[in-house]
């Protein structure tokens, strides 16, 4: 949905495929993030019962970052796949900033997410949190993975469509016929 390039049925529907990708992969990671939770947490300091991806408002961000992201790109393969992007300039203007938007939203969520290890609780770092919940820690790592998988999806469909397949795909005898030349090295007709 991003740029304006040319660009033809290939790599459009590559586009919208990786689009569809983006919200897939965006509502896997909530999902991961929301089932993340262990019932002990041996070792953890303060000792505590269970731990959940609740505790930490950074992996609470997490969660809603990739259903907000889903549903932005839910919203541009729908536009997209109906063709609503290229009628007007307020439309491009709209895609890029809401490409822009869901990119942010998964990298930072993924970042987020691979740092579970440094989180603590009440605004005090607990170093070692994943030692006494590997599990739980598991789910957040690959909650994180997801996110950033759903990011480089994104990326893609966004160079697919604007680049043309016929830029990036060579094929034999696709090489630009060579001009005559008058013998002195130049293209000039004399």
């Amino acid at each position: 949905m991003a740029g304006g390039g040319k660009s033809d049925g290939s790599s459009d529907a590559a586009s919208l495929a990786l689009r569809i990708a983006t919200v897939a992969l965006s509502v896997a990671s909530a999902a991961m993030m929301a089932s993340a939770s262990q019932r002990s947490c041996t070792g953890c300091s303060p000792a505590t019962s269970q731990v959940s991806y609740s505790d930490y408002s950074s992996l609470s961000y997490c969660l809603v970052a990739n259903v907000i992201s889903a549903a932005l790109q839910a919203a541009a393969a729908w536009l997209t796949a109906r063709g609503k992007v290229d009628e007007s300039k307020a439309a491009k203007s709209l895609s890029e900033l809401v490409d822009t938007a869901a990119q942010v939203l998964l990298y930072s969520s993924s970042a987020l997410s691979f740092s579970v290890d440094d989180f603590g609780t009440c605004g005090r770092r607990v170093a070692g949190v994943c030692k006494g919940t590997g599990e739980f820690c598991q789910r957040v790592r690959a909650s994180g993975a997801v996110s950033m998988a759903a990011a480089v999806a994104l990326a893609a469909s966004n160079y697919l469509k604007d680049v043309p397949a016929s830029t990036w795909i060579k094929f034999k005898g696709d090489e630009p016929k060579a001009k005559p030349v008058c013998g002195r090295g130049c293209h000039c007709h004399h």
